[in-house]
């Protein structure tokens, strides 16, 4: 690419269609495709994922370290519905740009935990 002043869109639009059920879940493309802000709970660890084998590992986690009497491990949870194209938002892909759950972002830093 020669122009360098090239600035990507905020969110980006995909045309093509691959067809299938799983169609939504995977791109051929980065970035968010819809706006979309995340829901913020009182807690300071915020959770975006789905009953998956990769999503309920960071729930068993939480769960474990709040059994454990460890506070600092409570938690809002929000459904992420994959099947709709829910993490392609601009808010989710804000926090984890490879748009893949579980998500988990910690507001008492600056930093995405995962």
């Amino acid at each position: 690419m020669t122009d360098a002043t090239y600035i990507p869109p905020k969110v980006w639009t995909w045309d093509a269609g691959s067809g299938g059920k799983f169609a939504n879940i995977n791109r051929p493309i980065a970035g968010a495709t819809h706006d979309k802000e995340l829901a913020k709970g009182k807690h300071p660890m915020q959770l975006h994922s789905l009953a998956t084998p990769n999503g309920v590992k960071v729930t068993v986690m939480l769960e474990e370290l709040l059994a454990a009497g460890f506070t600092g491990a409570e938690y809002d949870a929000y459904i992420v519905n994959i099947m709709e194209g829910e993490q392609f938002g601009s808010g989710f892909v804000d926090i984890n740009p490879n748009s893949k759950i579980p998500a988990l972002m910690d507001n008492s830093t600056t930093h995405t935990c995962i």
